[in-house]
């Protein structure tokens, strides 16, 4: 699978009072090693000036036809708004996302991430943050993710339904040959 821009758009803090509006950016690499893991970088920004910078490693699970759900740890560096304040600027960061494959190697999402000190300080409130994301293929031609979400950039037909008509085409061992 190719690298992806992700740009999210919800807010922070939508379990507490406040809630200021967030935007964010998140380069994603190729996925490697046995896992698929994710290595993701990336800025959301709160209208209450509130910045967090991140690194993080993501994982996407594939689920009934072009739906996934990607898991997220993450950590970074937190800088306080005037509504949301973590209490450190060493933050750690952990979601999930349920999202689909759409045409073009395009996935639009639903993400919901923690936002914790992880006890690193006194005051640790945490907060919680709700995004709609749009996940974008970078580098060319996109080609169906290792992990089988969608079978080819023009067919939204999964891959394991590809694999199951595929199959039907040979009979018997004998008309293989």
């Amino acid at each position: 699978m190719k690298p992806r821009l992700d740009v999210s758009a919800g807010a922070l803090g939508v379990v507490d009072t406040a809630t200021p509006l967030a935007m964010g950016l998140e380069y994603r690499w190729r996925a490697m090693g046995r896992w698929s893991l994710v290595p993701g970088g990336g800025l959301v920004a709160g209208d209450d000036q509130s910045r967090y910078a991140y690194a993080n490693l993501n994982r996407d699970i594939p689920l009934e036809r072009a739906w996934t759900a990607t898991i997220s740890f993450g950590a970074g560096y937190f800088h306080d708004g005037s509504e949301v304040q973590l209490g450190h600027p060493l933050i750690f960061q952990s979601g999930i996302e349920l999202g689909r494959w759409i045409e073009g190697g395009w996935r639009v999402g639903l993400a919901f991430d923690h936002l914790s000190n992880a006890g690193l300080s006194e005051h640790n409130p945490g907060t919680e943050v709700l995004v709609l994301r749009v996940s974008m293929p970078l580098g060319g031609p996109w080609t169906q993710p290792s992990t089988g979400a969608v079978a080819s950039v023009t067919d939204a037909e999964p891959a394991a339904a590809s694999w199951r008509s595929s199959s039907r085409r040979i009979s018997s061992p004998a008309s293989a040959r």
